[in-house]
């Protein structure tokens, strides 16, 4: 039989609810949609270690006291059990980037940044924070460098934007430039057009991804948020430690408004890049379509928290997962928990011309750490503690480092939803034994182990702009 490609599309930060009521066009073209699809982790980072091995961050080490991506090979990953494809990768996201390493394992990657929307040219957070003059004179300089780049053309075209997004985030009008799903396309589209097939082509979308401003491309109809208004505006530790009130309630929904106009925002723009690419491919491709993690919306449901401070609600771990066009002409619907700790063997099934979906009566999830700045009180050893939990039929059990256990309920009618049952509870058999090692311990090693590196300035601010610094 003849290999397939292969898509694998990340929306990140896209929870499962609002992707079923957001992302019609994605959810009418798929042939098979798994209902209970779980992230194995809660943040990009851990996430996407994950997919790409089949482990738990405490087994291949990716997390929050090491971000890197360097030191896994392509024989730890799911790749090397496609020989016969060549690796394709474009991702808007900076963990997800050459950055981090990421970029390692594949054959061809290409980093998109809103600082840098042709890679080819220059990387204009770095050109400034490199250079002390301002005004026309910065201006001068920047022309006379990006005159001597190989990619002049492309390097004007980084600062024309660069600035206008800039102007932007200042003045009440929409964004003219989207969060990099436009250029994720283009960079995924030219690959697949200058190699051959068969291939594995990973993407990645950080539309859906705080901060949230409109766009010009947003359903206004969908949304009441000011023009001007950015997300950047409120502060989501103050909703998270003090809840939603008379001060906060307008910027939270807006905040959900926008998120949504910005999941229907990637529906249509992932939908033409799946039609795009069965038009330029030869061979069948596959689709599968999901998310590293949701995202905590404030709702009670999300146990009142925002953002994916840290913790494994529903919200973050539910993630959408729906396959177009995969092999045989079967359309179903799968009830089943599926992990992301599964995808990777997916993927390889779906090369090899096999529909084969691995389900399970009971999946983990883990989190080592909170992936996100320090809050502003003084229970930092909360937020950044490891918890794991485990699901069984509608019973969801947690339990974490400092000895937190928990009990709770699911409704499979409830995408992204939990209510606690209990407190202090035994942790059954049936979820300890996905994992090794105790929770205290390892959370001690992890922080042991930090990672004693630092990011470039540019990558830092860009850290400080999604919340991670």
């Amino acid at each position: 039989m003849t290999s397939r490609n292969v898509v694998l599309i990340i929306l990140d930060t896209v929870r499962k609810d609002y992707f079923d009521k957001y992302a019609h066009r994605i959810r009418d073209r798929a042939d098979v949609s798994i209902e209970n699809g779980r992230a194995a982790s809660s943040w990009s980072v851990p996430s996407h270690a994950s997919i790409l091995t089949g482990e738990l961050p405490h087994v291949h080490g990716i997390h929050t006291h090491d971000r890197y991506f360097d030191n896994l090979s392509r024989e730890q990953t799911f790749l090397s059990s496609l020989p016969d494809h060549i690796a394709l990768g474009a991702s808007a996201n900076v963990f997800a980037s050459a950055t981090f390493g990421f970029d390692s394992v594949f054959d061809d990657y290409s980093d998109i940044a809103q600082h840098r929307r042709f890679p080819e040219g220059m990387d204009m957070e770095r050109f400034i924070q490199t250079r002390e003059r301002e005004g026309l004179l910065r201006f001068w300089e920047f022309i006379d460098a990006a005159r001597r780049t190989d990619h002049p053309l492309q390097s004007l075209a980084n600062g024309i934007t660069f600035k206008l997004d800039d102007l932007m985030l200042k003045l009440p009008l929409p964004k003219l430039t989207d969060d990099g799903a436009k250029l994720v396309k283009r960079e995924a589209l030219r690959k697949v057009e200058e190699h051959s097939e068969p291939f594995f082509l990973f993407t990645n979308f950080m539309d859906a991804h705080a901060p949230l401003k409109h766009l010009l491309g947003f359903d206004k109809s969908m949304h009441s948020a000011p023009y001007g208004w950015s997300s950047r505006d409120f502060e989501q530790w103050r909703v998270i430690l003090d809840g939603i009130d008379e001060d906060n309630e307008a910027d939270v929904q807006n905040h959900r408004e926008l998120y949504a106009c910005a999941i229907d925002y990637l529906d249509r723009q992932v939908s033409a890049f799946i039609d795009e690419v069965q038009q330029q491919t030869e061979r069948e491709t596959t689709f599968v379509i999901t998310a590293d993690h949701g995202e905590n919306l404030g709702f009670e449901g999300d146990n009142g928290l925002f953002g994916h401070t840290n913790s494994l609600t529903e919200a973050l771990l539910h993630v959408p997962f729906d396959i177009v066009n995969p092999p045989g002409d079967e359309e179903r619907e799968i009830s089943e928990y599926v992990s992301h700790l599964d995808l990777g063997e997916l993927i390889v099934e779906f090369a090899g011309g096999n529909l084969a979906v691995p389900t399970h009566d009971s999946i983990p999830a883990e989190v080592i750490g909170s992936g996100v700045g320090d809050p502003p009180n003084d229970d930092t050893e909360y937020w950044d503690r490891m918890i794991r939990c485990a699901y069984r039929g509608d019973t969801k059990i947690e339990w974490d480092s400092q000895g937190g256990s928990y009990r709770y309920s699911l409704d499979p009618d409830r995408p992204s939803w939990q209510e606690l049952d209990a407190e202090d509870v035994s942790v059954p058999s049936w979820a300890s034994e996905h994992f090794k090692g105790d929770v205290a311990e390892l959370k001690e090693r992890a922080m042991a182990q930090e990672s004693s590196r630092e990011v470039d300035a540019t990558t830092e601010e860009r850290l400080k702009d999604l919340g991670y610094m």
